[in-house]
């Protein structure tokens, strides 16, 4: 099990909007069944780090390429949101992290 979190960087003074873009961006994902519930968090001004940073969280089960051949965007995202988002930020990265299960669990004898 993995924790995938996409980074976005907002341009200046589109956090908010970027952000709420990104919420529906995981929405759509949620309803054609390519993801689970997306966390959406920001650092917008009113909270210490650097300003402007999205960060959108959701778990899977295996890592897979977004360019995969049996892939299809949703096209809501594909059309609409995505293009928007597009113009909302400057950067964007994307960062995996192994979660901690109970069957990986390993105590010290």
């Amino acid at each position: 099990m993995f924790l995938v979190q996409r980074v976005f960087k907002a341009k200046p003074k589109k956090a908010w909007e970027a952000a709420s873009v990104i919420a529906e961006i995981g929405k759509e994902y949620k309803k054609a069944g390519q993801r689970t519930d997306s966390r959406i968090f920001l650092s917008a001004g009113t909270t210490p780090g650097e300003y402007g940073l999205i960060y959108m969280e959701w778990e899977a089960e295996v890592l897979e390429s977004v360019y995969r051949g049996d892939n299809e965007i949703p096209p809501k995202i594909k059309d609409e949101l995505g293009p928007l988002l597009r113009d909302l930020i400057e950067d964007q990265w994307i960062e995996f992290f192994e979660l901690l299960t109970p069957d990986k669990m390993r105590m010290p004898s």
